[in-house]
């Protein structure tokens, strides 16, 4: 499943986390939550998602697997920066590619 972020302010978490129940079941979308708030915290103690206040991305996505894991894609066509984030048990990893 994928899905569009296009302002995180007016981001629907919670909505989302009922699509992926209603596809993918109840544990899926507690996974799901789970993984959301590990990149809650990596956040909040890092500079991941720092990138996100600079106001040049242009797009956002989140790809969720069939468990509930999501990976997380943002991206600048005027940067040609490319940054994925994925969970790997209980880590948030973020990969950074130029395009």
């Amino acid at each position: 499943m994928y899905y569009s972020v296009g302002n995180l302010n007016n981001f629907d978490t919670t909505n989302l986390i009922k699509q992926i129940e209603r596809k993918s079941g109840k544990q899926a979308a507690k996974h799901f939550s789970d993984c959301i708030m590990l990149v809650v915290n990596k956040a909040e103690n890092s500079n991941y998602f720092n990138e996100l206040n600079n106001g040049k991305l242009c797009w956002s996505r989140i790809a969720v697997e069939h468990d509930g894991t999501p990976t997380l894609f943002c991206g600048s066509l005027s940067s040609r920066i490319f940054y994925i984030y994925t969970i790997e048990g209980s880590q948030v990893k973020r990969e950074i590619k130029r395009i």
